[in-house]
């Protein structure tokens, strides 16, 4: 939940109005009021504020501080929409646009081809102003600075009243007067959004001999908005100091000839009947509380040169707070690189752990070091040895057809060789002498160094025409180690004999 304050500044007393927004609900808080004395406005804004600390808070500029207009362009000015209405602007205000600030909105327009945009502008001083009186009453700036009248719009969403639903000519507009004491600022929601606003140069100071002029100029301003193209007001909502006025209402329904009444209750949760009761007065504040949810429908002053100093306005106010996560923050990331240090550490030793067993069990050798490890890998398990085997079953076929007479018409019906073993069985024409020649054969094939324990097992008829031998051998050739040792033993043993002689 965010805490929200609106605080509205009149010429002699400060309201404010806390509340509490939630997922599509309101809760109001807390409704107080301050005179403004001898310490001025400040003052009386720290005595309302008194043991109040929001999230957020906005106040509102007077309407006769702040210039309201409607600017109708060329659709083609939407992609320099700033630029275009910086300069239509200029032309309506007595004052120079580099020392003001303006917010704008769109406004539904019933042309497709032009853009109909409301804005505000006001001088920066003015803005600055009470924005210090803010900061120098509770020592906090305000999140925005809103304009007059138009702040009233966010009522809307607590008083369905605002929005009336929209009839077969479109939406019916309403509007809602804040009667002060000095002067009298006016609204016109036009399907909700506001689309007009006028300041009335008169209160409820000069009553009842002023009321004619109120009237008169009430009439002025409505005549006004039905000259923009606007559908006639159907009902006008009293809010301020004036709604406790005796027979104002009575009397503004007589002189412009549509229903007046005070604002309806609002419906906010957690309001006692008195607070509904006071709603009217500090509709204002209310209004500027709402302004800060998130969905406002009023405008902003705090731009430009304002705005940057907002953000370090806020940056300091938060400082304590940001220094402590990043407090925190730090902290957390010192333990969490510990804590990955030691994993890392732990994992280390499992897999150092892990590279001497295999080192010891795979390449015979019991190593940490990992570039002894690859260099024991690129050798093999055998060292400098070749793992290719000695002989195999195509040595052995060359062998045999090697060994096989050239007199000898000879097949082979069979050949199998399985773990270091080879089983030949060999076919000659009957008439032949089949054990000769098959000695013939054993014979030759012990010439070959890796076939071991060649011998012939038997010799049977195979059929009427061919008889068959079956031979047997071991393919072993000589231990590679063994041969290098008789290698250079043999050496040895010459160059020794070489000196003798």
């Amino acid at each position: 939940m965010a805490r929200l304050a609106g605080i509205d500044i009149g010429p002699r007393l400060v309201r404010v109005a806390v509340v509490r927004t939630a997922y599509r609900k309101v809760f109001l808080e807390s409704l107080t009021e301050a005179p403004i004395g001898e310490g001025g406005p400040s003052a009386a804004v720290a005595e309302a504020m008194k043991g109040t600390r929001p999230d957020a808070l906005a106040v509102s500029l007077p309407g006769d501080r702040c210039y309201c207009r409607r600017v109708e362009l060329p659709a083609a000015a939407q992609k320099e929409l700033e630029n275009v209405l910086t300069l239509e602007l200029e032309g309506s205000i007595p004052f120079e646009m580099e020392g003001a600030v303006f917010d704008k909105r769109p406004l539904r327009s019933p042309d497709p081809q032009m853009l109909l945009v409301f804005a505000a502008i006001a001088r920066v001083d003015d803005v600055q102003r009470y924005i210090d009186v803010v900061r120098d009453g509770i020592g906090r700036e305000p999140d925005s600075v809103d304009t007059g009248s138009l702040t009233l719009a966010n009522l809307v969403p607590v008083v369905p009243e605002l929005s009336p639903p929209v009839g077969p000519e479109g939406p019916a507009p309403v509007a809602v007067l804040d009667l002060g004491e000095a002067r009298s600022e006016l609204v016109v929601l036009d399907g909700g959004q506001p689309a007009f606003v006028r300041t009335v140069s008169r209160g409820t100071d000069g009553l009842p001999g002023n009321a004619p002029a109120i009237g008169r100029e009430l009439k002025q301003s409505f005549a006004a908005w039905r000259a923009t193209g606007g559908q006639p007001i159907t009902s006008l909502f009293l809010v301020g100091s004036g709604v406790s006025v005796q027979g104002a209402e009575a009397y503004l329904t007589a002189t412009l000839g549509v229903p007046v009444a005070r604002l309806p209750a609002a419906r906010l949760d957690g309001a006692t009947e008195a607070q509904i009761d006071a709603l009217p007065l500090y509709a204002r504040a209310v209004a500027l509380a709402l302004s800060l949810s998130g969905r406002s429908r009023s405008l902003n002053l705090r731009q430009g040169p304002l705005e940057a100093a907002q953000s370090f306005a806020f940056l300091r106010e938060k400082l304590p707070l940001l220094s402590g996560l990043g407090a925190v923050i730090l902290v957390s990331f010192g333990f969490n690189v510990v804590a990955e240090l030691r994993a890392l550490s732990s994992e280390r030793a499992i897999l150092d752990e892990q590279l001497k067993t295999t080192s010891r069990e795979v390449l015979g050798e019991e190593t940490l070091d990992v570039a002894r490890a690859n260099e024991l890998l690129e050798k093999g398990p055998a060292g400098e040895d070749d793992p290719a085997p000695g002989v195999d079953s195509f040595d052995v076929m060359v062998q045999l057809s090697k060994a096989v007479p050239q007199d000898v018409v000879h097949d082979v019906a069979d050949l199998d060789i399985a773990r270091g073993h080879a089983v030949i069985q060999g076919l000659v024409p009957t008439g032949t002498d089949a054990q000769k020649a098959a000695d013939r054969i054993a014979a030759a094939m012990r010439e070959n160094t890796c076939l071991r324990d060649v011998k012939i097992q038997k010799v049977v008829q195979h059929n009427a025409e061919k008889q068959k031998y079956i031979m047997e051998m071991d393919l072993r050739c000589e231990d590679k180690k063994d041969a290098k040792k008789k290698t250079t033993a043999a050496a040895g043993a010459a160059s020794a004999k070489k000196e003798e002689e």
